[in-house]
């Protein structure tokens, strides 16, 4: 008897060893197929549903501020979207607009202003508010505070292209490759940017199915950004049972009823949409107060 209880044992942690091995090699065969970090796929793996916080919490405070990062990070969400730009000298920075007016104290446009200038300005509170105490970030402060805390979405909005590369060498340095998604526009973009750093996650928005079967197939990322206009519910529920992230916004009309209403808005959303992994939105706090709800 206790010869046939060890021979089961044996066949036990066999079979354990195997599946441990199958399951390894399944993940890294999906990571070396889309060309991602293996280690950014294995966080988004850790739930069924993120929340990225769009210009950080920027409700609460100055958006693409260092306490708006800050604050999303204090929320426990797994994305902060920041949106770059670079300065008339070169140095990248946090500014979603091509002009500081809405967003600081100053004037201008930010590619006819110095570092120097542009460190002279402050945030304003709210758009086109009252001035707050915090100054305009650099990209390379955001990578060093977010580090080991939060992913990166990177919304580049400098409208010179070779900026581009700096960014890349920016996050490299800090290597931070695994912890950055990096928003594409225009998908046709994707191979161009791929080879500028293999190791960078590109995350490009689809603006149709044809869109989304192009991004895949180019194997170069599985995280895309689509909208409320797909409404091939069968073949995104596929999608997402195979691995593939699907990334919408509830930012606008969903978020402000959801603050007028309560949760039944965002539980109404996730029914409707139970293809999406990640959701961008200017209300992080109630997203993360509803999901905590629900455990």
């Amino acid at each position: 008897m206790g010869s046939c209880l060890t021979h089961l044992n044996y066949l036990r942690n066999k079979m354990g060893h195997a599946i441990r091995i199958f399951l390894i090699a399944s993940c890294l065969l999906f990571s070396t197929v889309y060309a991602q970090s293996v280690r950014l796929l294995a966080e988004l793996g850790k739930k069924d549903i993120h929340i990225a916080a769009h210009r950080g919490v920027h409700t609460q405070y100055p958006e693409n501020s260092i306490p708006a990062i800050l604050e999303a990070i204090s929320l426990g969400v797994s994305i902060v979207e920041i949106d770059i730009r670079s300065t008339k000298d070169g140095v990248l920075i946090l500014m979603h607009d091509g002009m500081v007016d809405r967003t600081t104290t100053g004037k201008g446009k930010v590619s006819n202003l110095s570092y120097a200038e542009i460190q002279d300005l402050y945030l304003r509170a709210a758009p086109a508010g009252a001035a707050s105490n915090d100054r305009v970030p650099t990209l390379e402060e955001v990578l060093r505070l977010c580090k080991g805390k939060i992913i990166l979405d990177i919304d580049f909005k400098e409208e010179d292209e070779r900026y581009v590369a700096k960014t890349f060498e920016l996050i490299a340095a800090e290597n931070m490759e695994d912890e950055v998604l990096f928003f594409l526009y225009d998908h046709r973009a994707i191979e161009k940017l791929y080879k500028l750093n293999p190791g960078i996650t590109l995350f490009p928005r689809a603006r149709s199915m044809k869109d989304l079967h192009e991004i895949l197939k180019s194997n170069r990322t599985s995280i895309v950004h689509i909208d409320e206009s797909f409404d091939n519910y069968s073949e995104l529920v596929k999608l997402k049972d195979q691995g593939v992230t699907l990334w919408m916004n509830s930012l606008g009309d969903i978020d402000k009823q959801a603050l007028r209403q309560g949760n039944s808005v965002y539980e109404l959303f996730l029914k409707k949409y139970p293809y999406i992994k990640i959701i961008q939105t200017d209300y992080p706090a109630l997203w993360t107060k509803m999901l905590g709800s629900e455990k």
